[in-house]
């Protein structure tokens, strides 16, 4: 199957997301919600592309390719909506980057900047305050500040992660603790390090 992406021929299986196969054709397309291998809902928009038939902006990690369909990935309109839906996220957000263990493997600081995008452009940040860490079993620890609601842990998970109220107030709840090695393995696909291993604190004699 032949598609067009930034007006460049491409052949495409046509059995993979969009996401997938721009990926592996090397195009930088960003995501929050997706991982590789994962099941996920699209939530985040950060990996909008244009669909050149009817210009309207669409979700690649959604999006199954179609038979000369023209896809945009790099013009200012779909950077613009990027930038949009990650300053939607900031807004909401943990804001002390500095203080923050696992800022360095962050993909929401990294797109903030590739993006140049403002924490401010949507109200006031979510104050920083004292952290809250949730033990959840074993070395697996939740900081609710830290979560933009991806739900990779939700979508993934055999073991009661879920979903509380709607909107803005939605919440990840965590379940209570079992299956710790299915559950520590969550980790690796939280974005923002919200869910993550706790290393064992070494106690002086």
């Amino acid at each position: 199957m032949k598609i067009f992406v930034n007006d460049k021929e491409l052949e495409v299986s046509g059995k993979r997301i969009l996401i997938e196969e721009l990926r592996e054709a090397g195009y930088n397309i960003p995501s929050m919600c997706y991982a590789a291998g994962a099941e996920h809902h699209p939530s985040c928009m950060v990996c909008m592309v244009r669909n050149e038939a009817n210009d309207q902006m669409i979700p690649s990690c959604a999006t199954f390719p179609t038979e000369g369909m023209r896809i945009d990935t790099e013009s200012e309109d779909v950077t613009a909506l990027r930038r949009m839906a990650v300053e939607l996220l900031l807004s909401d957000h943990h804001a002390r980057c500095g203080g923050c263990e696992g800022k360095e493997k962050c993909k929401l600081r990294e797109l903030s900047v590739q993006l140049k995008a403002k924490w401010t452009r949507y109200g006031a940040l979510t104050p920083v305050g004292e952290k809250v860490q949730e033990h959840v079993t074993g070395h697996l620890y939740y900081e609710p500040a830290k979560c933009i609601r991806c739900g990779l842990c939700v979508y993934n998970s055999k073991d009661g992660f879920t979903f509380q109220g709607r909107g803005f107030n939605m919440q990840v709840v965590i379940p209570e603790p079992s299956k710790p090695h299915v559950k520590e393995c969550l980790a690796e696909l939280c974005p923002t390090g919200a869910l993550f291993i706790k290393k064992k604190e070494s106690r002086e004699e």
